[in-house]
This record gives structure tokens, sequence and C-alpha cells, in this order.
């Protein structure tokens, strides 16, 4: 097994609690792991990921000898480095130089053969620097926004990692149209469906919605609060909301003017283990994503599988990674929950009365068919699987003048 160097732009994140999960993963197949960052930010993390960040190297802290040692040793790779570093445009040359180095300097002293990073932005441009520093192989994973908001000089970073990771069908494609020769694998973001079990039965009548999530324009809960203004207060369901975000204030005001005061309550952020202690004071999750006028969206958001893990319907919207998650391979939508237009409101009121209102018994089997879903489609394990394959199949030294001569 490959000892991998992973890079982040930041760790821990509670948004992020992917890249955790993916190194504990990857380590239970037996990789060891050294994990790097720009920074470690202030402020809750989830338990595991803050266990984690205990190992943490900065790359600010990494000794200026090290670093100028790197760069002085190998004019060979520091010409390859410089040959990608003056080909992209998204980051001052002698800050990703520098960086570059230092990441590259924690590589040769830890014995790492691999680079990973995590989002297609700084942390992918300095890992594929640093590997060309260190004669290693690269690879990154991109999430969304790195391409759907503020992608920088993506094609020139597909074109020189190893292979690069698409977490949905559809980004794998938006990422084959923008660098057709590149190597794009499509690995899905899991979960440990053992972290999402439970012996407390739902008895899928209590009438009461749950969002989890962050509060930010992606997701949608200004449309899920106008649906629930939509339903006659005789049949309104309750929404519980879980999650902090940039949004919180906005949506407060919007369910007071909508007039939802006690019908909705704000919870704020829980630790992961809520969900799978409470799941059962609910009927179904509703995750009503939308994509946003500059045209960002979710890509994989693992609330859904954990909903389906955790046996609780889903409402989501017909997003194309949503609908990834709810449908099989001929395209079918499964009888798991619902999925309803983007954004339309009217369509969201609809299918959370009708599936509010259904029996305990149907509920129930929906809640049944999404697990089994799960466990064949979304576990951690596999995804491990196919990340450690994809790296293990690179050259174990690379020559990048090679490559480019």
């Amino acid at each position: 097994m490959k000892k991998i160097a992973y890079l982040t732009t930041a760790f821990p994140v509670l948004s992020e609690t992917f890249i955790g999960n993916e190194i504990r993963a990857m380590r239970a197949l037996g990789h060891e792991i050294v994990l790097a960052s720009f920074e470690r930010p202030e402020g809750p993390a989830q338990p595991d990921d803050l266990k984690l960040a205990e190992e943490l190297v900065l790359l600010k802290d990494i000794p200026v000898a090290k670093v100028i040692w790197q760069l002085s040793s190998n004019p060979g790779r520091l010409q390859s480095a410089m040959s990608f570093i003056n080909q992209q445009k998204g980051l001052p040359r002698r800050s990703l130089l520098w960086y570059a180095a230092r990441m590259a300097a924690l590589v040769e002293q830890t014995g790492c053969q691999h680079i990973h990073a995590h989002f297609g932005l700084a942390s992918a441009a300095t890992a594929i620097a640093a590997a060309r520093l260190a004669g290693v192989s690269v690879s990154f994973t991109c999430h969304g926004y790195d391409i759907y908001r503020s992608p920088a000089d993506l094609p020139a970073k597909l074109q020189a990692a190893d292979f690069a990771v698409a977490v949905c069908d559809e980004m794998q494609q938006d990422m084959r149209n923008l660098m057709p020769t590149a190597d794009i694998r499509r690995i899905r973001c899991g979960i440990d469906p053992q972290q999402f079990s439970s012996q407390t039965p739902n008895l899928y009548n209590q009438n009461r919605l749950l969002y989890l999530g962050r509060l930010s324009e992606t997701k949608g809960v200004d449309v899920l609060l106008h649906a629930l203004a939509n339903i006659p207060a005789r049949e309104r369901p309750k929404l519980d909301i879980v999650g902090d975000g940039p949004l919180k204030l906005e949506l407060l005001i919007r369910m007071i003017r909508l007039d939802l005061v006690g019908f909705v309550h704000f919870l704020g952020a829980k630790p992961q283990h809520w969900f799978a202690e409470n799941h059962h004071h609910y009927t179904a999750l509703a995750a009503p994503f939308v994509v946003t006028p500059q045209g960002v969206k979710d890509t994989g958001p693992l609330v859904i599988k954990e909903a389906l893990a955790l046996k609780l319907p889903v409402i989501t919207s017909d997003i194309q990674a949503c609908r990834e998650m709810l449908t099989d391979t001929f395209g079918q939508t499964l009888p798991v929950g619902d999925l309803v237009k983007s954004g339309d409101k009217f369509a969201l009121a609809a299918s959370i009365l009708k599936l509010t209102q259904l029996p305990p018994a149907e509920l129930k089997q929906m809640g049944e068919q999404g697990r089994e879903h799960l466990l064949a489609n979304f576990k951690i394990s596999d995804q491990a699987k196919q990340l450690s394959l994809a790296i293990s199949s690179c050259r174990e030294e690379i020559s990048y003048a090679e490559l480019e001569s």
C-alpha cells in the first residue's frame, strides 16, 4: 500500500466531513496517511475530525531550510514544477512555488509516494507542483464550487495530474468536456453504514420533517419554507432545521413573515452522531437543493445518503447529483422518497403533503429499500477501494521532464 500525503485548503471544517471520512477509510485499507493543510480554522468540527487534526501539519510551519534544500536539490524537478507554475494563472507564481516546496519537503521527509488534494483550487495547484518537485504521483478531488462557481486553471490541472476524481456522473462529464484527454475517475463520496444505524424503531407517524445541513444558497431552505406556507395549517407538518450558515438570519425573518412560527424550529448545528440518535423523530428528510443563478450546485450531498442509511424517506430536488442518488442504473426513480422540480415551491408542497399522508407501513418500506440502496452503492469502504486502486495504478517514480519531452 502506498503512503499518501493528503493536502487540504483547511482542516477540520464542519461541513467537509467527507475528507476525514475518506482518510479514515483509506487507513482501514492499510494506507499510511500524512495530513497537511494551509490552515486550521477555529470553530466547531466533528469529534473524529478534531482527533485527526491533532496530527495535522501546517505548511507554514515547515522549516525554511528544508524548503530551500527542496528547491535546490534537483534542477530537473524544479524545471518541471516551474513548467506547471508558469502555465497556471490563478495563483502568484512565487507563492505557489514556496508552498509547493514546503509540501514536497514534507513528502520526502515522511516517505510519501503520492499526493492527493481535495478541491481543485489552491490545494490542487500546490499538490501538482509539489509532486513534480518530489518526483511522486498526484491526484485531486473536485466537489462542486471549484468547478461551478470559481474554477481556476482547471483544464491545466486536469492535464497535469495523474488522475482527478469527480464525485458524481454529471461532474465527471463536465470535467471531461474541459479536458478530454485527462483521466477522470467517478468515485462517489460514501458513508459508514455502521455510524448511521439505529436499533430505535421509527413509527413514521410524527408528521414532522427534518432539514439537516448548512444554511447556504444551494440548499433550497427558502424554497422549503415557502412550500410549507403553501400547505394548509391543519395539514402542515412541523419542520426542524438543523444547521448553521450565512443565511440563518434571513431564513428566520422569512419564517416569521410566512407565519410559520410554531411550525418551524431552528435547532442550530449538531454533531454527526445527532442524526443517528434522533432520526426516529421524523417522517422524512427534506433536502430541496437548488442551482444558484451563477450555476453553483451540490454534487452529492452526504445527508441524503445518511438519511437512506437511517431508513428515512427523502424528499429532494431533481438536480442531477440528487437524482443519481435516488435512481437505479436505468434512471428509474426508486421508491425511497420523492424527486421534485428544483426551486418549485408548489411541487415541493405537493410532495410533502403526499408523503406525510402515506400510511406508516408504506413509509417503513421506503426506508427499508433506501438502506438497501445505500448499502449497494454508497459505502465509504467501496469509495476507499476505488481511490486506492487508482492511486496504486500510478507509476512509482515520476519523471516529469521525460513526460514533457
